[in-house]
């Protein structure tokens, strides 16, 4: 504050102090005032006030003494004198009842008066000190403080008319943006041009949703960094957090990072960049506004999502049954954006009882963002369906090939339990899902039964085939038994059995081509024959010339592929599997013959 806008009274101040200081033999006189209620303010400094700690020597000296003290220079360098260059000090305890010193030690101010520095040929200054009319300097400095108040009180009354000013103005814009937008988007845009730095809006994990104000000069800030340097907090409605920078944080400019909740439920974060400028108390208002709206709107999408999925997963359930005139679901199609003609892959999801949540809603969601296509659930009384378009242009068994990689890469996203077991049946037309799902559902529970579940499991139903009748239906104990009756020499051989599996499984995985499976194998084609006759040496099993052998070390393969073991496991087989349809038009009781056929020919 400068000379021409101090108040009058401490310009008053100052002069009485000058010639109280002059009049008594000092050359000048200072009052310490110790209080925890009044700020250091430049026209208490300019006044002669010294604002001091309570602890400060000189107000301690000056409290346990009933007279002027005399203090010597040289014991100032821990006071708020220090450095001041004078020969001797004397105090005075200034107060409005001297007669009554305790009081004065117990109250929130205490005033010393300090005249410094006796001048040349003056007589000693503590008889002329002890004359000074105490009771006036005291009203002095009240009238000083009361006057710095008030003007503090005036400065803090504009401060906050503006402060409510610039939050009617705000409000008035947010609630302009409820009735002109619709998008969460265009809302954290309002927020970014009140505020004038730039927001952020993640999810609850973190994920970025949108963000405005950044550009190739402020660069998008990493959400999983903020939430990081803020730590576990519970998120709660409310004021919002301040994120520092820090040695331990990758952050470089601090944050603002306010909660999205409403109804107690949790919904993401919305985060204020300190960017050009520092933080101000409009920013934590228009920050703390914007959340709230933005909590109701996701919690009115939250809704209207949940009914229209619902809505979808009902249809979903009728399809795949088959009940409902086709005139209805069609028009239940066409209300919800479903094209029920279209033809479809089933895909069930076999669930167990380690898997948490509701995953079948975000895996369909993560899977049509993956394939582009759209994917309708529900959930069963064991697992999920999933049904998945099938685009015309695409050959079927691309199209199931597609569909087993985008959920598997989908559970892995989601971090869905990692022994996932998924059964695709083919695709069909909208009036065969109900064979399709009787399909997938075999070809899950074939892989329930026999794989280990220590990793996720996805087949179709050309990787089993026909074989899937009798592994799902079959005693587990005696399908052990026939793997051990048909494979056994090789699980055992461990120096020629795995290169003997490996070479049957290339062998069915190309459609019994003999140079098909020598070109997988980077090997010459009489190597596969030598191979092929090796088996029927060791198994007394014709797999290269008699059908029913054939099939039975097929199957046995196959139940080798779901125990995960042998070569029978490779992926590069179920993928050939899905473009060869080997063993597809092979009816069930074909398969149980042709195994009952192989052990009549073992026993004689």
């Amino acid at each position: 504050m400068s000379a021409a806008t101090l108040p009058a009274a401490a310009r008053m101040l100052a002069e009485l102090l000058t010639r109280t200081a002059a009049a008594t033999g000092f050359r000048a006189a200072r009052i310490l005032l110790a209080t925890s209620a009044t700020a250091a303010d430049g026209s208490i400094a300019r006044a002669g006030i010294v604002p001091v700690r309570r602890d400060d020597p000189l107000v301690r000296l000056a409290q346990a003494a009933a007279r002027p003290v005399p203090f010597p220079v040289a014991q100032l360098s821990d006071t708020a004198l220090a450095g001041i260059g004078s020969t001797a000090v004397t105090l005075l305890l200034l107060a409005s009842n001297s007669a009554a010193p305790q009081p004065v030690r117990d109250a929130g101010e205490v005033r010393v008066l300090a005249l410094i520095d006796p001048l040349p040929g003056s007589e000693h200054p503590a008889p002329a000190a002890a004359r000074i009319p105490i009771e006036f300097l005291d009203s002095a400095v009240d009238a000083v403080l009361e006057s710095v108040a008030a003007r503090h009180r005036h400065d803090e009354l504009e401060h906050a008319c503006r402060l409510a000013t610039a939050r009617i103005e705000a409000e008035h814009r947010l609630d302009a943006a409820d009735g002109a937008t619709d998008t969460m988007a265009a809302l954290v845009r309002l927020c970014a041009q009140i505020s004038g730095k730039p927001v952020l809006l993640c999810d609850s994990r973190g994920r970025v949703v949108t963000a405005a104000g950044y550009s190739t000069r402020v660069a998008l800030p990493d959400p999983a960094a903020i939430l990081r340097a803020h730590g576990p907090a519970h998120p709660r409605r409310g004021v919002p957090t301040m994120v520092p920078t820090g040695p331990n944080s990758t952050l470089t400019r601090r944050k603002l990072l306010a909660p999205i909740v409403e109804r107690d439920s949790h919904f993401g974060w919305l985060v204020l960049d300190e960017y050009p400028a520092g933080f101000a108390d409009l920013d934590q208002h228009i920050l703390t506004r914007t959340a709230r709206r933005l909590g109701t709107q996701f919690l009115v999408q939250h809704r209207i999502a949940r009914v229209a999925w619902n809505a979808r997963s009902s249809l979903t359930r009728q399809l795949v049954r088959g009940s409902g005139a086709a005139e209805d679901l069609a028009a239940s199609g066409e209300y919800l954006g479903v094209n029920t003609r279209a033809r479809r892959a089933l895909v069930y999801v076999l669930r167990h009882h380690t898997d948490t949540g509701d995953p079948e809603r975000e895996l369909a969601q993560r899977m049509e963002h993956l394939l582009d296509a759209e994917v309708l659930s529900t959930r069963g009384s064991e697992g999920i369906l999933l049904l998945v378009e099938a685009q015309d242009a695409t050959p079927p068994a691309a199209t199931l090939t597609r569909v087993k990689t985008a959920l598997a890469q989908a559970a892995t996203e989601l971090r869905i339990d990692p022994g996932l077991i998924a059964g695709v049946s083919g695709v069909c037309e909208p009036s065969a899902l109900a064979r399709a799902y009787r399909e997938a559902r075999e070809v899950a529970q074939c892989i329930d039964r026999f794989s280990e579940h220590d990793r996720h499991r996805i087949l179709a139903v050309d990787d089993l085939g026909p074989a899937r009748l009798f592994l799902a239906n079959g005693q587990v104990g005696a399908i052990h038994q026939f793997v051990e009756d048909t494979l056994g020499p090789l699980l055992r051989d461990e120096a020629a059995g795995p290169e003997l599996l490996r070479t049957l499984d290339y062998w069915f995985g190309n459609g019994r081509s003999i140079r098909g499976t020598a070109a997988e194998l980077g090997v010459h084609e009489n190597t596969v024959r030598l191979r092929l006759a090796k088996v029927h040496t060791m198994t007394g099993l014709d797999v290269a010339g008699h059908p029913a052998d054939q099939l039975s070390v097929h199957t046995a393969l196959l139940v080798q592929r779901l125990r995960g073991s042998t070569a029978g496991a490779q992926p590069r087989a179920a993928v050939t599997s899905a473009h060869t349809g080997y063993a597809t038009d092979r009816p069930a009781d074909g398969l149980l013959a042709a195994a009952a056929s192989t052990e009549e020919r073992r026993t004689a």
